[in-house]
């Protein structure tokens, strides 16, 4: 199986390096600077999980990619980038992708395979998923893994909204679904002897809306406000908004028609209680440098959905309307 690996930071670094390191065919896909020391210095892991240097990578030029540039047709392609990357990343592959691709997005957020889509990306050709993973990229280039288990959740949309198909569409998409099960539980397969902790969920958009809820909602009120998890404890109303947005997110995820619980929004707050006072999300921090970030996918989609659905999430609106007037 040829995995491709798109966006060579914390995250494609990580996953592409450990099925590099155990006996996959990886090809990276790199430019610029990135690219010239992925070739002369190759990908060095310092994680917890056991360190590892890799030589004589293959690593692929990002710019003029043809079908060509790959020594092998690719089965699978992770989509690492940031997800303001996305559609210059889309354009790139395009020439890579055949009608046996599997292209798996690994992004914040809860739009990706959407997006994809109106990118002329089938959605055959698209699995879901999503990763869990504390780390980070070095000046150096250095993959920094710190904490927790590295895992990645992987499901087909296909089985996620088969249960809405109509009796004529039923037999196909029950098909549909079993080709997908065969190749996702090949993939998860390749991952687990690779050392990384996989999970195969028959709701992808639960899972990816579980996650985007935690990530999404924290990151807005700590941008809006300025201030890291600990300094939101220690306000008591500035915590009871906390708790509020969590909730709001939820919202929008039930009236989006995903089968989000009550106790989904319990382990959201319980698992936020349990980080470091000092915790502090990548979109707080770019907003705060007035870098590039996730501001699109994480604030501005939610804020259009509860336009569209007629909802009410005041604290939601309220932090976006502060960060837009902050934006240059």
């Amino acid at each position: 199986m040829h995995f491709v690996i798109v966006g060579c930071g914390a995250v494609g670094g990580y996953f592409g390096g450990r099925l590099a390191q155990h006996g996959e065919k990886v090809t990276f896909i790199a430019r610029g600077k990135q690219l010239q020391a992925m070739q002369k210095t190759g990908l060095t892991i310092k994680s917890i999980e056991g360190d590892v240097h890799l030589d004589n990578l293959n690593v692929v030029n990002a710019e003029n990619l043809t079908l060509n540039s790959l020594s092998s047709p690719a089965d699978v392609i992770f989509l690492c980038v940031k997800s303001y990357h996305l559609a210059e990343s889309l354009a790139q592959i395009t020439p890579l992708i055949t009608e046996n691709t599997k292209i798996i997005p690994l992004l914040n957020g809860v739009n990706a395979a959407e997006i994809m889509h109106e990118y002329g990306v089938a959605k055959e050709n698209i699995i879901g998923g999503l990763a869990k993973i504390i780390a980070e990229k070095s000046a150096e280039g250095v993959i920094n893994h710190t904490g927790a288990k590295p895992h990645i959740t992987l499901g087909s949309f296909s089985a996620s909204t088969s249960k809405r198909a109509d009796e004529k569409t039923q037999p196909q998409k029950a098909t549909l679904v079993m080709d997908e099960t065969a190749q996702l539980s090949e993939i998860a397969k390749r991952l687990t002897l690779a050392g990384i902790s996989v999970g195969v969920t028959s709701d992808i958009e639960l899972a990816l809306w579980r996650k985007f809820i935690l990530v999404a909602a924290w990151g807005t009120l700590a941008s809006a406000r300025k201030l890291n998890l600990g300094e939101i404890r220690a306000q008591s109303h500035i915590a009871f908004l906390l708790e509020r947005i969590v909730n709001e997110y939820g919202d929008i995820a039930r009236k989006s028609g995903v089968g989000l619980g009550d106790k989904h929004i319990k382990e959201t707050l319980s698992f936020l209680s349990r980080l470091p006072d000092s915790s502090e999300t990548s979109m707080q921090r770019d907003l705060a440098a007035g870098s590039n970030s996730e501001f699109d996918v994480l604030i501005a989609y939610p804020v259009k959905l509860v336009e569209k659905l007629n909802l009410s999430a005041p604290v939601l609106m309220q932090c976006y309307e502060r960060i837009t007037k902050s934006l240059p």
